[in-house]
């Protein structure tokens, strides 16, 4: 009977020492202390195996600190960058601009329609307008329906038009006769 609670108090013992050393293990790791003692306790090797297997969380988590830290640095960074670009064409378009005023000509690429040929122009009568909503050309209309077309605000300075006598497609801003008459 002595032999029995001496072989109890032994079991006891090695669950509290491997209990204890997954428990101290584990929360080196970044993980629950009372959780893995009680792992270690009931399966003393396992436990220990286990415990030893799993991969440091206090690592990982640093790691991840790391990683958002360099991530948001990075992206304001990269937001300053794109302020700057901005900035830089916003002065150069307003240049060219200017130099296109001074010179009296049109020198911009148009933003769409880059690659399709204008349309041929149409011979005598009133003069006739093609303009491009969506990439898609619509035309010929005359300039009392490009008028109601701005009226209803279906296009803007920044739509595409092209008529006779015009070399490429331009934004309605830079077809200074068309924008005076329909006093866009």
């Amino acid at each position: 009977m002595a032999s029995d609670g001496a072989e109890v108090l032994g079991q006891l013992i090695v669950m509290g020492v491997f209990g204890g050393i997954c428990a101290a293990i584990a929360q080196s790791r970044g993980r629950n202390p009372v959780g893995w003692f009680f792992i270690g306790a009931v399966l003393p090797c396992i436990g220990l195996v286990l415990v030893l297997a799993l991969p440091d969380l206090t690592l990982q988590q640093a790691h991840e600190a790391r990683h958002r830290r360099r991530t948001r640095r990075l992206e304001e960074q990269l937001e300053l960058h794109r302020h700057a670009s901005d900035r830089r064409h916003a002065e150069v378009e307003r240049r060219l601009d200017a130099h296109d005023q001074a010179l009296g000509m049109d020198t911009a690429e148009p933003e769409q329609l880059t690659a399709a040929a204008p349309p041929p122009p149409l011979p005598g009568g009133a003069r006739e307008w093609f303009y491009a909503i969506d990439g898609k050309q619509e035309g010929p209309v005359d300039e009392d329906r490009i008028r109601q077309l701005w009226d209803q605000r279906l296009i803007d300075l920044d739509t595409l038009v092209w008529t006779a006598g015009m070399s490429d497609w331009s934004p309605l801003r830079r077809a200074t006769t068309l924008r005076e008459s329909i006093g866009a």
